[in-house]
């Protein structure tokens, strides 16, 4: 007997090459923006505050304190520690907390800026934006509304290299503080991965097709007078 010969329909021949080659397309533009981001921002990221230049404004990137109801947030706990290191580090005259005001029982700034007063930082030289909803939004606002040159983004490695980028393409003379990640689990790790590498593609499109932070606002003025006292220099024989 012959041989019963299968053909596939030409029309779920095409789509299955289509799906094959979105997919290829995905994964080269997720490759793409992922070693772009890379390649433009180490350069200027820092893991160490005392490496980062003197005189500038310190932005302090927002996410919740909490992970779920009761757990802590590592990335909370570690941005608020490099955020304070900063400043120790007399490297910066003041910082900016930027993060999300959605409703009045969230409210990321203001977490920031009690745990960075609890940590030692003058309250005075905390300044709150509030519309910080997005890292896109916080960039701009940083150089729009408080009028800031020179920044210290402060967050995690992967988040902070996204945001450097970010700034130093809208001209502002950016550096990132790499924020200590300690505690998280695996399957936070991954989710952590899948959603930065899901931002840096976007990150691409508000680069080639910029468009106004959601809320802009009246200029607030920084309190840049003088630079924090450097810490004692410490003599070792």
């Amino acid at each position: 007997m012959p041989e019963r010969v299968s053909h596939r329909h030409p029309l779920l021949r095409w789509l299955w090459r289509l799906s094959a080659a979105a997919v290829v397309a995905v994964l080269v533009l997720v490759a793409a923006a992922d070693l772009w981001t890379e390649l433009q921002a180490a350069p200027h990221c820092r893991s160490r505050a005392e490496d980062c230049r003197s005189g500038g404004v310190g932005v302090v990137l927002g996410c919740s304190r909490y992970l779920s109801r009761g757990v802590r947030s590592p990335f909370f706990e570690g941005r608020m520690e490099a955020a304070a290191a900063l400043w120790r580090s007399g490297r910066v005259r003041c910082l900016i907390v930027s993060g999300d005001n959605s409703d009045r029982y969230y409210n990321e700034p203001r977490e920031m800026r009690t745990a960075l007063v609890a940590r030692g930082v003058p309250a005075e030289r905390i300044v709150c934006d509030y519309a910080g909803l997005r890292t896109y939004d916080s960039v701009l606002r940083a150089r729009r509304i408080f009028g800031a040159e020179q920044v210290v983004l402060v967050s995690q490695k992967a988040h902070v290299h996204r945001a450097v980028l970010l700034a130093r393409h809208f001209g502002l003379a950016a550096e990132g503080l790499e924020a200590p990640l300690v505690g998280l689990s695996r399957s936070s790790h991954l989710r952590q991965m899948l959603r930065e590498r899901a931002a840096r593609v976007l990150m691409l499109l508000e680069l080639f097709l910029p468009h106004a932070p959601r809320f802009l606002g009246e200029q607030v003025e920084l309190p840049l007078s003088v630079l924090p006292p450097l810490p004692p220099i410490r003599c070792t024989r």
